[in-house]
């Protein structure tokens, strides 16, 4: 199996640190999270990987078997950078991951055993995690629910922390199957509406249209890196990671 990295973004929130290089190579701990993901999947087994990069997308090329690029990356969302790398999603079953996580190799293992067409990887525990990100996690966080590992509810915004399972991590296993599912749902939707087709909307969307989407429960270290305050949380958190 193949993967896909997201890393077009440059990651405003996190100011200086990404005025000459693009937010996946934000370091935690001495190590870009570009570096870390290719290491958590190439150790789980992971055969090639694809980056799909934008924002200084020739610091990206070293890390890659593949370099994929949103020329639009400024002025569209994250779904539009996995658009770019449509062929190799027609071709065979690939994990997807975004760039600002970090995530261990256990997890990658348990996604690429895992059943089902989609398959994304959450926390049950994102809860705590958010409320030492965020002075109010509710700003940040979406519903999200889970029943016999297939997920009914993700994406929308609440009001309370109880309605909360758990969080959707950023990183999935989709076969061409599944990619055969979202081109139908593309050829209903205008080009302004792909642009900014966020993708928990997408698996919120393939729901509701009856498709079963399944969750894999994570249980080992992970973070996502938004801010220079997230960097801080996890290294207390993860100081030997």
């Amino acid at each position: 199996m193949n993967a896909i990295l997201l890393v077009a973004g440059r990651g405003s929130r996190l100011g200086t640190l990404t005025d000459n290089k693009p937010k996946s190579l934000v370091e935690l701990n001495g190590q870009p999270l570009l570096y870390r993901a290719i290491s958590s999947l190439k150790t789980a087994g992971i055969n090639k990987v694809a980056a799909v990069g934008g924002y200084r997308s020739e610091m990206i090329a070293p890390y890659a078997d593949t370099l994929f690029i949103n020329e639009n990356w400024a002025q569209t969302s994250i779904f539009s950078s996995l658009l770019c790398a449509r062929a190799w999603l027609e071709a065979e079953t690939c994990l997807v991951s975004y760039g600002d996580i970090f995530y261990s190799p256990e997890l990658v293992s348990a996604l690429l055993e895992s059943p089902g067409e989609i398959n994304l990887a959450w926390d049950p525990d994102a809860v705590s995690l958010w409320q030492k990100r965020n002075e109010d996690p509710l700003a940040d966080l979406e519903s999200f629910r889970i029943d016999n590992d297939r997920i009914v509810d993700i994406g929308e915004k609440i009001t309370r922390i109880e309605e909360v399972q758990g969080q959707y991590m950023g990183v999935f296993k989709l076969t061409p199957t599944a990619w055969g599912w979202i081109e139908q749902l593309l050829s209903s939707l205008s080009n302004e509406e792909i642009a900014h087709l966020d993708m928990t909307r997408l698996f919120s969307t393939l729901i509701q249209r009856g498709h079963d989407v399944f969750g894999t429960r994570n249980t080992t270290p992970w973070g996502e890196i938004d801010t220079p305050s997230d960097i801080d949380v996890y290294h207390r958190l993860y100081p030997a990671l």
